[in-house]
């Protein structure tokens, strides 16, 4: 009977067990209830539940786009800006990296800072950028990153950390004011904002491409301006009729709490006609970067 008994637990241990991610570690910073995300992080599976790899129907390889998601998790704005890329022909890899690594978005995007955000999307997109990087079903001398807010910053910091990959462009949207180091590197980057981006701004003015932390000392515009005078490509681009991440919706003001308090009051989403010229523009950079 012990015999049998061992014999069915380790089946049930060998097969019957789903591998769980592991889960990142929660350190508390400040007296506000804020946490930042500690090692260990996980690695990019592609056979996680939150990984969505498409590749278009043709007889030509197609260039591979892996992105970044922002803050919130992989939502529904992500997947609006993955598909502009799968209409347009090209294939994408995107992911959930907060689902990767065991935590809830919800409490992510309210609780986490952004560089503990970043720390979780990080480690998945490296790995995510390096299996595109090793894969043939695509063309893998043709790769390009692409993110926004959280995930706009990482794919900022991967064009100085990513060496020996066949990365021809990085797209960036509304990249985050703080969080990871932005470095010096040579590949074409455009960082299209919202004329109206004052997401988390403490005024009316208070743009992200110009704003500073503690932490983060070198805006988005002057790091870009930087950058810029050592003739490198790399440019912002502005949109009219447009606020926090073109894809949210239709250009709306909207007030952000935390708990009982208002935290920010600011612009999000774009009208019809910002959108259509952004994909105009980021489709002709893909393709003019081939």
């Amino acid at each position: 009977m012990k015999k049998l008994l061992f014999i069915l637990f380790f089946a049930f241990i060998t097969f019957g067990c789903k591998v769980v991610p592991q889960m990142a570690k929660l350190k508390q910073v400040g007296s506000r209830g804020w946490y930042t995300t500690l090692e260990p992080f996980s690695e990019f599976d592609h056979d996680h539940k939150s990984v969505d790899i498409w590749i278009p129907d043709k007889e030509k390889k197609a260039p591979i786009i892996i992105y970044a998601h922002g803050g919130a998790g992989y939502r529904d704005d992500d997947r609006s800006r993955v598909e502009m890329f799968r209409r347009n022909g090209f294939a994408t890899i995107s992911f959930d990296a907060y689902e990767m690594n065991g935590l809830d978005w919800e409490f992510v995007t309210r609780k986490v800072t952004n560089n503990g955000k970043q720390n979780l999307i990080w480690n998945v997109f490296k790995g995510a950028v390096d299996y595109a990087a090793n894969d043939d079903r695509w063309d893998n001398q043709n790769i390009f990153l692409y993110g926004a807010s959280n995930g706009g910053r990482v794919v900022l910091y991967a064009g100085s950390e990513l060496k020996n990959y066949n990365i021809k462009g990085i797209i960036s949207e509304a990249p985050a004011a703080t969080g990871y180091p932005l470095g010096d590197f040579k590949i074409p980057t455009i960082i299209p904002f919202g004329e109206l981006d004052t997401w988390a701004g403490k005024s009316a003015t208070d743009y992200v491409w110009a704003r500073t932390y503690p932490t983060s000392p070198i805006s988005i515009e002057s790091w870009t301006k930087s950058l810029q005078e050592k003739n490198r490509p790399i440019k912002i681009i502005f949109y009219e009729n447009a606020g926090h991440l073109l894809f949210e919706g239709p250009l709306e003001k909207v007030t952000v709490r935390r708990g009982d308090t208002i935290a920010f009051v600011a612009y999000q989403g774009a009208n019809d006609e910002a959108r259509e010229k952004y994909e105009r523009d980021v489709i002709a950079f893909v393709k003019s970067n081939l």
